[in-house]
């Protein structure tokens, strides 16, 4: 199968190439600049640029697309600007790359991520089983800046899809860990050092998570087995409260326990980047996979405490 990654530089794309060249499929990549190191043909285009996305659409001709793309979470302080950037790239590079396949006489499947953590909540999740778990008929939370952005860039995906008759499907990620990205520079690489993290607010929200390689492994499913139409939540078995899931990963490293820092003596320093953190590190979201296991998709990682395990054993 033909298959194009946007995204292909990214900690979640780059995974899902590695997965793809596995399984002997004919992989390609979009990324901004050819001198990076990418395994595969890559072709130079950037999402916000509708020229050179028609460009390399048209050129490599594939069967299927995944959209893996949008400027990364920032680290430190950003402005407003930053942040406009970070919700276009996704969700008007969605549209530049739905433009194109609207024209083209045979139309690729389309594979897009977005993100489950924007879930409305009628009562704050405690790890009692009994407690419901938000499914993907559930509304979204308008209220944050990411809940906005998800609402924008899904509607983009599914007003083409039904317009123009293209096949897609969206994959909500929960917070995708592992050792790489954001999780790596935050938190991972000095617990790894034994050496402390500093954790936005208390930790005591709750969170649903999902391991790099199951991560991977769902959007790979759903580019060779497609299932038009449809919203998947691509997370874990196991919704855990965050402070238990750092302060897990420090005693397996043999870190010492994170210092963790009120919001509000970090707003000063983060700027526009506020509404992204606050939200992060404060609103509890517990999601419900029972749909993505109903396609008979098996998890490598059913917990954080599997998933931790594998990257305390990659590191060590």
């Amino acid at each position: 199968m033909r298959i194009l990654v946007f995204g292909v530089t990214g900690f979640i794309g780059g995974k899902v190439v590695e997965l793809l060249k596995e399984r002997g499929e004919e992989v390609f990549g979009v990324a901004r600049s050819q001198k990076l190191d990418v395994p595969v043909k890559t072709f130079v285009a950037n999402v916000l640029d509708k020229v050179s996305v028609e460009k390399a659409i048209n050129e490599c001709k594939p069967e299927a697309i995944l959209f893996a793309v949008g400027e990364r979470y920032p680290k430190g302080r950003i402005g407003e600007d930053y942040l406009a950037l970070m919700q276009s790239s996704r969700v008007e590079g969605t549209r530049n790359v739905l433009e194109c396949i609207k024209e083209m006489p045979s139309k690729p499947l389309f594979v897009c991520l977005s993100g489950a953590l924007v879930y409305k909540r009628e009562q704050v999740y405690k790890g009692e089983i009994s407690l419901p778990l938000n499914t993907e008929k559930d509304p979204i939370d308008d209220s944050t800046w990411f809940g906005q952005t998800v609402l924008k860039w899904e509607a983009v995906v599914t007003e083409y899809g039904n317009k123009f008759d293209i096949d897609y499907t969206i994959a909500r990620m929960g917070s995708v860990y592992g050792w790489g990205g954001i999780w790596k520079e935050l938190f991972f690489e000095r617990i790894a050092k034994r050496k402390r993290v500093f954790v936005p607010g208390n930790a005591r929200f709750t969170t649903s998570l999902i391991h790099i390689e199951d991560a991977a492994s769902a959007l790979v499913h759903f580019l060779t087995n497609p299932s038009t139409g449809e919203v998947y939540n691509v997370v874990d078995d196991e919704p855990v409260v965050f402070k238990k899931f750092i302060e897990h990963a420090c005693e397996l490293f043999g870190a010492p326990k994170p210092l963790y820092i009120p919001l509000l003596v970090l707003k000063p320093f983060l700027g526009a980047g506020y509404k992204l953190v606050a939200p992060a590190f404060s609103i509890s979201q517990a999601v419900s996979n029972e749909k993505l296991k109903k396609l008979g998709f098996e998890l490598k990682y059913p917990s954080y405490k599997e998933g931790l395990k594998q990257i305390f054993e990659k590191v060590s």
